[in-house]
């Protein structure tokens, strides 16, 4: 997803806060809802990050693969637009440092040829 600030795309991931109560997997289920308007399956946690924004700010970000379970991608008003972009191209699209740094150390044929689920 990505907005677009001063005439260029800023790229973004789908999250949000917590809320009390919540697993990360419920989190983010309900996040990928609201954003982007389909239902997920969490499939693995990959990686989590650190992010310390200034002396007041902190944010913490859960990485998960995730199975689009159902509905369409209809984006909600905190982004722009969307696009499916490949995992080579991903160095070039997420530039935030909050994620980013975390992103290049990933073994994607790994992640991407696992087969660990949750069940339910």
């Amino acid at each position: 997803m990505y907005f677009i600030e001063n005439g260029k795309k800023v790229w973004d991931l789908p999250g949000g806060r917590m809320e009390f109560g919540e697993t990360a997997e419920e989190t983010l289920a309900r996040e990928i809802k609201e954003e982007l308007g389909v239902i997920i399956k969490p499939i693995k946690l990959v990686d989590t990050w650190n992010y310390m924004k200034n002396e007041f700010s902190q944010r913490t970000g859960d990485i998960y693969p995730s199975e689009i379970v159902s509905g369409e991608i209809e984006i909600s008003d905190e982004h722009d637009g969307y696009e499916w972009i490949s995992i080579e191209d991903n160095g070039e699209i997420f530039t935030r440092e909050a994620f980013f740094e975390r992103m290049k150390l990933w073994d994607w044929q790994a992640i991407m040829n696992s087969n660990i689920t949750f069940k339910k």
